[in-house]
């Protein structure tokens, strides 16, 4: 008790020390300006949507209603790119850490990186809704409004630089991520996925506060730089701190979907409509990657340290083996799926897995390249799942997604120009050569090979000749198979979708050809 009065009387007199300071500056809104754009395009959008279903019930025609529904997708869209334009501003500017919010919001160089990637993700996901939802009659201003939100959310997760804010910015993703999961209504699968994935997810969040209750305790201390800074110093409880380290690592590792932490996602993958399920495949994935990265180089931010040294030594293994065992069992659970949907699920698990590669080569000697290529990773990885989950929603009809291999039968005879689009896609998830999935798991196996991590690399290796499999298959179906009826998917409703699914095939192109050119400027980003 006396320890607790102590506490708080010292930060209460610091609190009236600081009262002369400005406690808010434009700074700090500057900072997590992106956020703040796509919170209020998303609050904009729902009031909008809220006054047009009113006009319609007094009368107004549906033209009317269709046409203020494509204003406020219009403006949703220019949020996204008003967003990217500062995050893209601020990196040009980003050589210091510019911290915000009493210490709480951290933006640096990491997570502008990040940042782009999930302005990149919402767009091209907001851009293929507009399709989606107008062919699936679900055309609502709540289903935009959540994307921005999740999007802010994910942002502000990204920037977070203290255990509230951590806590707090998941918990608000994934709210969001669990009602677009179950946004169709009428839909029996994507009630039931819906709520099998707030189940679980809460869950995780028990595990990930309980983690974050421990390391408070081990070391006193909730922003994340003074934590670095206690473990360094030898300061801070080991006990708490591996057991809330451990905890942390449970929370986050149901956020990534990495194995045995998975049960939740190939059902949420399969109940969601595509383009949700789009967005949750590489948004929610980029940041919580990227969370568990900065989390875990907690340990080794300080070389020489007696507990940096301890907690890195335990880590890695544990996070090795996760990784192998992410790695064969996503690659070969997605060898017996029939769905598409589900495969590319249980293949999303296998891509956590190269990911975990890269993060456990980021604890080592040379943390900064492995942490560029993982980050490096999440660009392509972002374009492929957006291409094919797009492409999936553009062929459904009457209500129903194309999820079957044979579906896709004869494609390219209907349509050749999608059916190319489709190919280099999955090539690139395959990590053939020339496109950019081969040079983004190059990459991350050559900073674990660097790292000592060989049996990583030999697994990776293993698991990609292994996932040829399942894409191949799909390949086969769309080019060697004969279509048994026409695919009529609807000619009216198709422009945002097939620009999404041609830009990310030719950027998967262009990024294979000149790799290094996007990895050097990664680098020089994060000051090598």
């Amino acid at each position: 008790m006396n320890n607790l009065s102590t506490f708080l009387f010292s930060k209460l007199t610091l609190g009236q020390e600081a009262a002369a300071a400005p406690l808010v500056s434009w700074g700090d809104f500057q900072a997590i300006l992106p956020a703040l754009i796509f919170i209020a395009t998303g609050t904009l959008l729902l009031m909008l949507d809220c006054f047009n279903r009113g006009l319609s019930r007094t009368g107004e025609s549906k033209r009317e209603h269709s046409s203020l529904s494509a204003a406020i997708n219009f403006i949703g869209l220019l949020g996204t790119v008003a967003a990217g334009a500062v995050v893209c501003a601020s990196m040009e500017q980003s050589q210091a850490t510019v911290f915000a919010f009493g210490d709480s919001i951290r933006v640096d160089s990491y997570s502008s990186s990040v940042t782009l990637i999930i302005i990149l993700g919402t767009f091209f996901s907001l851009l293929s809704a507009m399709d989606y939802l107008r062919r699936f009659d679900a055309e609502h201003g709540e289903f935009h409004c959540l994307v921005h939100y999740a999007a802010a959310s994910m942002i502000l997760f990204v920037q977070s630089n203290n255990l509230i804010m951590l806590f707090l910015t998941v918990e608000t993703l994934s709210m969001a991520v669990y009602l677009l999961t179950s946004y169709l209504r009428d839909s029996r699968r994507g009630v039931e996925g819906g709520l099998k994935y707030f189940i679980l997810g809460s869950f995780s969040s028990g595990f990930l506060l309980f983690g974050f209750t421990l390391l408070f305790g081990a070391t006193g201390e909730i922003n994340l730089s003074a934590i670095a800074g206690s473990i360094s110093s030898g300061e801070a409880d080991q006990s708490l701190l591996l057991a809330g380290m451990a905890l942390g690592i449970i929370g986050l590792g149901f956020k990534v979907g990495a194995f045995p932490f998975h049960s939740w996602l190939p059902d949420a993958y399969e109940a969601a409509p595509t383009v949700a399920t789009g967005f949750m495949s590489v948004t929610v994935k980029s940041a919580a990657i990227f969370v568990l990265l900065r989390f875990l180089m907690l340990a080794s931010d300080q070389e020489g340290a007696a507990g940096a040294a301890t907690a890195a030594e335990i880590f890695t293994p544990v996070l090795s083996l996760l990784a192998i065992a992410t790695m064969l069992f996503g690659n070969l659970v997605a060898l017996m799926q029939d769905s598409v949907k589900r495969m590319l699920a249980y293949s999303a698990i296998g891509h956590t897995g190269y990911l975990l590669v890269g993060i456990v080569a980021a604890l080592g000697p040379g943390g900064k390249a492995a942490a560029a290529a993982v980050i490096f990773y999440l660009l392509p990885y972002t374009l492929m799942s957006l291409a094919v989950f797009t492409l999936l929603g553009y062929m459904g009809r009457d209500g129903q997604d194309r999820e079957n291999f044979g579906d896709y039968r004869g494609l390219s005879t209907q349509r050749p120009f999608l059916s190319l689009c489709l190919l280099i896609v999955l090539v690139s998830f395959a990590g053939i050569p020339p496109t950019a999935g081969f040079w983004a798991k190059l990459y991350i196996f050559r900073a674990a090979v660097d790292g000592g991590h060989t049996w990583l690399v030999l697994t990776g290796i293993l698991t990609s000749i292994i996932s040829l499999y399942f894409y191949l298959r799909l390949v086969v179906n769309v080019y060697m198979r004969p279509a048994e009826e026409e695919i009529d998917a609807d000619p009216d409703s198709n422009l945002a979708s097939g620009l999404v699914i041609a830009t990310a095939a030719l950027a998967l192109v262009i990024l294979g050809i000149f790799p290094d050119l996007n990895l050097e400027a990664l680098l020089d980003t994060l000051g090598r």
